[in-house]
């Protein structure tokens, strides 16, 4: 393929990875997803706060997104290298949407995609696991961090002599890593929304959470008043 048609194509994985299903799907219930929860437009946060099927819908769409262009790049271009760079880019677009103000979702299940068009046998195991971290785990993201970690240690092991497979597999974990470091702080300070998949599921809007940090700094200056 000629340099401008892989260009085209770069373009495209970033503008399809912008489009961002769980505001889509939350709108469509009539409710805003990022001032509900957590206020992270993504699959954990519409599970918890609109609805599981809405949530399975918007894990489905983000997971395709990364699972075309990870296709299109194995099987149209016709390298592994490719399938990385343009899953890479995906993932990249949903993080960082140009539709959104680039504030985007977390990118996991993204990931998955392009990992499951790398290695269809060990993406739907990590995928298995997810599900059932999910079941039997009240923190989503524990599930989420730990599957794209295993796999991710997995594609360095399987192609570390592939530098794009390496540089692109790093990347994606780093992505993932760090869009969930607010996940682990209110971990850490004991404050991290639950999620059951089976169960009705209770979070705090960001609007309650606004109030409660005016009553407490309210009752902070009446103190210091006193």
């Amino acid at each position: 393929m000629e340099w401008w048609g892989k260009a085209l194509l770069c373009i495209a994985a970033y503008l399809t990875g912008s489009i961002n299903f769980a505001i889509i799907f939350s709108r469509l219930k009539g409710t805003d997803i990022t001032k509900k929860g957590s206020g992270n437009p993504g699959t954990m946060n519409v599970l918890r706060s609109v609805g599981k099927l809405w949530g399975v819908l918007t894990f489905v769409c983000d997971c395709a997104k990364g699972v075309i262009f990870a296709v299109i790049g194995m099987y149209w271009i016709g390298s592994a290298d490719w399938l990385f760079i343009l899953g890479l880019i995906t993932v990249l677009g949903h993080v960082f949407p140009i539709y959104s103000k680039f504030k985007g979702g977390k990118g996991v299940a993204t990931s998955i995609g392009v990992f499951i068009v790398a290695y269809p046998v060990v993406g739907a195991v990590v995928l298995a696991v997810l599900i059932i971290m999910l079941l039997f785990v009240k923190y989503g993201f524990i599930g989420s961090v730990t599957c794209i970690t295993a796999i991710t240690i997995y594609s360095c092991v399987v192609g570390r002599d592939n530098v794009a497979v390496l540089v692109c597999s790093l990347i994606i974990w780093l992505i993932v890593l760090l869009r969930h470091y607010s996940n682990i702080k209110r971990f850490i300070k004991g404050e991290e929304n639950t999620l059951k998949l089976v169960g009705k599921n209770q979070s705090k809007d960001l609007t309650d959470e606004a109030k409660d940090d005016e009553s407490e700094n309210s009752d902070r200056r009446k103190e210091n008043e006193q």
